[in-house]
């Protein structure tokens, strides 16, 4: 087989890179030729992610494969991204009010969508998780306060359909990423008209939805080089749908897509929509096969991102290994917290909130830096159980085993403290599954690979995989108590009530 190259841009919310992927008909190479920081930036009281910037990066990127390899051999680039967050454009083409970060919003959306259309009809019409930042939440929100933007907008197009409109010039809405929005019915795969309608708005910002790999499209002359002809697949652009298409999942197991935030659920072949799974939170989104994964989505890196950001600030610079480290060396089980308490979710001294919350509730305060890292690793296992005991109650079914992709997976520690949480076996791998079903994809789309089922027996050959088996589990199972008695105040049930989102 001739060698294809492909590169897959990866942009997740803290971190960017592009990874160009060679092919040989058996085995997957992958080689890191970037990365970079993602960040938004405050302006003015907003937070912004700088698309420019991240356009540029893939600019660049394009141009150093295009120096490495012989023309013949590129045959196309793809883009995850991020769910949730957009751009509106107006209709001379141009970026209305920069691209707001999902972290501005503060439930004044949410609120007012519900006081509208209660989100038990709501959640009939999407199946997605009520979270703060959803885009119909954000969009919403840009409609009380008045927005000029949203008033001269012409599309709206999610962040990696935004990037693709920067290289191509196309305006689309790729199936998986639009699937994030609660503006898309799960089961005829189009945009909810009725429900844009009962919300006063315009349906006309959504474009046309297309499926992964469904086209291709040639990237403008001249960007790149002026010899070089790229084109650009639509992967699944959603960076969760293709790390779970690269996944090497069995039956019986659950997924977890671990960065930034973790997604933990699993593939089914419809929506399931009830009563519980609203109650429950969980989401149907789409997978790249037209497909569901229904998954609820939780913290996940972002609490200790935020500690070591102000630790930095602070004149301490440790890296993620020295971080694990010094967790690893603290007494277990000493603190707790509750991640998903909306205090935690927008940017700031998370140090200070974590302190707080324990003050709050009455635990020993963590003081040192292992202290504070281990006390939301074990949070976080302890939440990844209680949201894997919700999918086997909602599912009527168990699982045996729980696998876990992406970058999170460095975390040995926290791969063991899950396991043992769980008391089940997790596997872990790969590390760059994003990466890797996106330029599986690609190869897909160029007939070098049979179809989307045929990703997994490539990733399985090509990457290591990892096995964590339970330990300790009986203390676990005590700290599990503890954790249950320390969200007793049924939270969700309060929080639901509280936004009127029944």
């Amino acid at each position: 087989m001739k060698k294809h190259i492909y590169l897959a841009m990866d942009f997740g919310s803290g971190s960017g890179r592009g990874l160009v992927g060679a092919f040989d008909g058996s085995l997957l190479r992958m080689d890191e030729i970037s990365r970079f920081p993602n960040y938004f930036v405050n302006i003015n009281g907003s937070l912004y992610w700088n698309t420019y910037y991240l356009y540029h990066e893939i600019l660049k990127s394009a141009r150093k494969v295009t120096s490495m390899y012989e023309t013949e051999e590129i045959q196309s680039m793809g883009i995850d991204t991020w769910g949730t967050d957009f751009g509106l454009i107006d209709r001379n083409g141009r970026l209305l009010d920069g691209c707001r970060c999902i972290r501005n919003s503060d439930g004044t959306g949410m609120n007012a969508v519900n006081q509208i259309v209660s989100f038990s009809r709501l959640y009939r019409c999407a199946g997605i998780q009520c979270m703060r930042g959803n885009t119909l939440y954000q969009l919403y929100e840009r409609k009380l306060f008045g927005d000029s933007a949203l008033e001269q907008a012409d599309t709206m197009l999610m962040v990696p359909d935004l990037l693709s409109y920067y290289l191509t010039g196309e305006k689309y809405a790729e199936y998986t990423i639009a699937s994030t929005t609660m503006m898309l019915n799960p089961y005829t795969k189009k945009w909810n008209s009725e429900l844009m309608s009962l919300l006063e708005l315009s349906d006309q910002l959504l474009p046309p939805i297309i499926m992964p790999c469904e086209k291709a499209f040639p990237v403008r002359t001249g960007l790149v080089d002026d010899n070089s002809k790229w084109r650009l697949i639509p992967v699944a652009s959603h960076d969760t749908a293709s790390a779970v298409a690269a996944a090497p999942l069995k039956k019986g197991e659950i997924f977890c897509s671990s960065g930034t935030w973790s997604m933990i659920g699993i593939e089914r072949e419809e929506p399931l929509i009830s009563d519980f799974a609203r109650k429950t939170n969980f989401s149907n989104e789409g997978t790249i096969d037209g497909k569901i994964r229904l998954l609820k989505n939780c913290m996940g890196m972002w609490a200790v991102q935020q500690c070591a950001a102000r630790w930095c600030d602070r004149g301490t610079f440790v890296d993620w290994k020295g971080i694990v480290e010094l967790a690893g060396g603290e007494r277990p089980f000493i603190s707790l917290v509750n991640l998903e308490e909306p205090e935690f979710y927008n940017a700031g001294d998370m140090v200070m909130k974590i302190q707080d919350y324990c003050r709050r509730t009455n635990q020993t305060i963590p003081e040192s830096k292992g202290a504070i890292a281990r006390c939301i690793y074990e949070s976080m296992a302890l939440r990844y159980r209680y949201i894997v005991e919700q999918l086997e109650k909602v599912t009527g079914k168990s699982f045996k085993a729980f696998r876990i992709v992406g970058g999170g997976i460095q975390n040995t520690l926290l791969n063991q403290f899950t396991a043992n949480a769980l008391d089940k076996l997790v596997i872990t791998g790969p590390v760059e599954a994003a990466c890797a079903g996106n330029i599986l994809a690609q190869a897909v789309a160029a007939g070098d690979l049979g179809g989307f089922d045929d990703i997994r027996d490539v990733t399985e050959r090509s990457f290591e995989i990892c096995k964590y088996e339970p330990i300790q589990t009986r203390e676990w199972d005590v700290a599990y108590g503890k954790y249950l008695r320390l969200i007793n105040k049924r939270w969700i049930e309060t929080w639901e009530q509280d936004t009127k989102i029944i």
